[in-house]
């Protein structure tokens, strides 16, 4: 279980606030664990199940996030690209729950062809809720080299950065409440131990050393 937190998890877990990179990281993490089955089979058939639980990542809808992740191999990013300009731009979108994609427990991930395959004409949905003009779409008719020169690739970047991964930060915190609950058995005493612990998070808001000089 160690060499599985130390090789596998941690570092997942560490980057899961990063949107851009969440859909190639989240297909990585289970092209490891078919790996790892080989290794440990009861270990790698929990991992993707759990994972198979919260394929947001790779809805049509959220997997052109893909396209900032510079990490990624140009090739791929430009291709998810040309996937997308494939489908004719919607300019209004049904409302409804993304669908997760068709994996299973056995499926065989491809990780390079499997972001390809996830695209959809329902990938549109970013760039038309931000409501860009034209001119903001110029860099998908360029090179991939070119993306972080031209103005209206590097609004759109900005803004994907800037996303919260809302999600993990609500797990979070009810791991968090769920550590210590149990510390106290009366209702009121929970109380005041919640407020405790969410006391000084009101100050140190990030990990800057503004932060201290704040306080």
């Amino acid at each position: 279980m160690a060499t599985f937190f130390a090789l596998f998890h941690s570092a997942a877990f560490l980057k899961s606030r990063l949107s851009s990179i969440s859909p190639a990281l989240d297909l990585n993490y289970l092209s490891m664990m078919h790996l790892y089955k080989e290794e440990n089979p009861a270990a790698a058939k929990i991992a993707i199940e759990s994972v198979l639980k919260h394929l947001w990542y790779l809805t049509e809808e959220v997997v052109v996030l893909s396209i900032f992740d510079r990490k990624l191999d140009p090739v791929l990013r430009k291709g998810i690209l040309m996937k997308l300009l494939f489908f004719p731009r919607p300019q209004t979108f049904a409302p409804g729950k993304p669908k997760f994609p068709s994996l299973r427990l056995n499926s065989i991930i491809t990780y390079l062809d499997q972001l390809l395959n996830f695209v959809g004409s329902r990938s549109w949905l970013l760039f038309v809720s931000l409501k860009l003009t034209e001119e903001n779409f110029d860099w998908m008719h360029t090179e991939v080299e070119n993306w972080e020169k031209m103005s209206g690739y590097k609004k759109t970047e900005g803004i994907v950065r800037s996303f919260e991964v809302v999600n993990d930060c609500a797990e979070r915190a009810i791991k968090l409440i769920s550590d210590f609950k149990d510390v106290v058995v009366n209702v009121k005493d929970q109380e005041y131990l919640f407020q405790v612990i969410e006391d000084p998070r009101n100050y140190f808001r990030s990990f800057k050393k503004s932060s201290l000089k704040d306080l």
